[in-house]
């Protein structure tokens, strides 16, 4: 419905649950509709599926159209269908045209809307049911039709189940909330302005950065660059992802917030320990962040600069703790396949964890 455009129409809705009332109907679930709305309004009747009439968009004596009228052998319903539009119905005029059908008959008469309903005189005894409670008491009696359901009718009932209740979504703010926004109008565009100029200015921190380091003298080790900024909050990231051997790649990440400038590692390829273990090697100082334990912040000398920290100090400060990240130690060299004969003592069953599209994300 969604896809059609038509989510909110209420003779398309009407039209959906008029198959679904119709107990012979193919959908398999026989008298389960009507069995619900008479459990919703409080009545105990077995409803006589045989011989079911139901009429769309009925005229009354004075020109008026209820949306849904059923008969059955033993009760009739009228339903008026509410989506969004306002209660400005002829209530009276529905009620006294159903009452003029009943033939000794029970009557029922029910509101079935989107938004709940307080019952009122002005209702004229229509009884008032929600969507989402009407639908709820659907799914809970659903299991006994199990053998008899069909498909795809399930389907296009569930469908139409998740479109009433996305229409269902608020879309009104709290009076409190709403005064708010209505009293401080200028602030606030004012505010949206300052913090569109504000990222902008990061990520032109983050982009210069990415242009003047150059990875490719720094080591024998392949290292590649690149740049994430994040969609909620003020948080840019320099990123640089270091090759150690075909199963373990660290990355080296450069967070840009308003506080500064600060360093963080996380693993690419292999597991956090392994990184653990090569920067304590190399003597860099780190302890586990407080918001992910796979990232790895690092807490040695010069660990931040300011926000308005100069480029080039940004520059020599990234370019530093690459060397000293891919540097030798005392027992092992600089070559890469000497270099990597002492971590083969490592469990290696953790490797091959595959690089996503986008080499940074808060949860790497």
């Amino acid at each position: 419905m969604e896809i059609a455009g038509y989510p909110h129409f209420e003779n398309v809705c009407s039209n959906i649950l008029s198959f679904y009332l119709q107990p012979s109907n193919e959908h398999g679930l026989g008298t389960l509709f009507l069995d619900v709305l008479v459990t919703l309004i409080g009545e105990k009747i077995e409803i006589d599926g045989q011989g079911v009439e139901i009429r769309r968009e009925e005229l009354t004596g004075n020109g008026k159209r209820i949306d849904l009228v059923i008969e059955s052998n033993n009760c009739i319903f009228g339903i008026e269908n509410k989506i969004f539009a306002g209660l400005y119905n002829d209530f009276p005029e529905y009620s006294r045209h159903l009452d003029s059908l009943s033939k000794g008959h029970k009557v029922y008469k029910i509101l079935l809307s989107l938004r709940s309903v307080q019952q009122s005189p002005q209702l004229c005894g229509f009884y008032p049911i929600s969507y989402e409670v009407f639908f709820q008491k659907v799914l809970m009696n659903i299991g006994s039709c199990f053998l008899t359901a069909h498909e795809p009718h399930m389907i296009f009932l569930r469908d139409f189940m998740q479109t009433i209740q996305n229409l269902q979504q608020p879309t009104m703010l709290d009076r409190q909330r709403l005064e708010y926004f209505r009293d401080n109008q200028q602030n606030i565009t004012d505010l949206i302005g300052e913090i569109d100029r504000f990222r902008k200015n990061m990520w032109m921190k983050t982009q210069k950065l990415k242009e003047i380091v150059d990875v490719r003298d720094v080591s024998s080790f392949n290292i590649s660059p690149g740049v994430w900024k994040s969609p909620k909050d003020f948080t840019n990231v320099n990123w640089y992802i270091v090759e150690i051997d075909d199963y373990f790649w660290l990355q080296l990440n450069i967070f840009l917030t308003p506080a500064g400038w600060t360093i963080v590692f996380s693993n690419k390829k292999g597991t956090i320990d392994r990184v653990r273990q090569w920067l304590k090697d190399r003597d860099i100082e780190v302890e586990t962040s407080v918001e992910s334990t796979d990232w790895l912040v690092y807490t040695g000398k010069d660990n931040n600069h300011p926000y308005e920290a100069e480029i080039e100090d940004l520059r020599m400060w990234t370019i530093d703790m690459l060397e000293r990240l891919t540097a030798a130690t005392a027992d092992r060299p600089t070559d890469i396949n000497t270099s990597l004969l002492s971590l083969n003592s490592v469990d290696r069953s953790n490797h091959a964890i595959p690089l996503s599209s986008q080499p940074f994300s808060p949860s790497n």
